[in-house]
C-alpha cells in the first residue's frame, strides 16, 4: 500500500514538471534543446512509473475496487499527458 501511495504521489510531481516543461516550450519562453530533450525524458519516466504501478496493483489482489479504478484513472491521465506533451 505504501509503494502505491509514493507511486502515485510521484506520477503527480512528474506529470506536473512535464506540463510545466510542455507549456514554456509551446509558449516560446524557452527555446532550448535541453528543454525538449528533459521533456521527452520527463515523458519517458512518466511512462516508466505507470508501468510500475500497474505492476504494482496487479501484485496486490487485496486492494478495494475504488483504490484501483482510482489508480487506472491516474494511470490513464498520466499516460494522457505524456503522450500528449510529446507529440505536440
Amino acid at each position: 500500500m505504501r509503494a502505491l501511495n509514493s507511486l502515485r504521489l510521484s506520477i503527480i510531481i512528474s506529470c506536473f514538471f512535464n506540463l510545466l516543461l510542455a507549456l514554456t516550450h509551446w509558449a516560446s519562453i524557452a527555446n532550448n534543446r535541453l528543454l525538449v530533450t528533459s521533456n521527452y525524458g520527463l515523458s519517458a519516466l512518466v511512462t516508466g512509473l505507470v508501468f510500475c504501478n500497474a505492476i504494482v496493483l496487479t501484485h496486490h489482489p487485496e486492494i478495494a475496487l475504488n483504490q484501483r479504478q482510482s489508480v487506472w484513472l491516474l494511470n490513464f491521465a498520466a499516460l494522457l499527458i505524456a503522450f500528449l506533451t510529446e507529440w505536440l
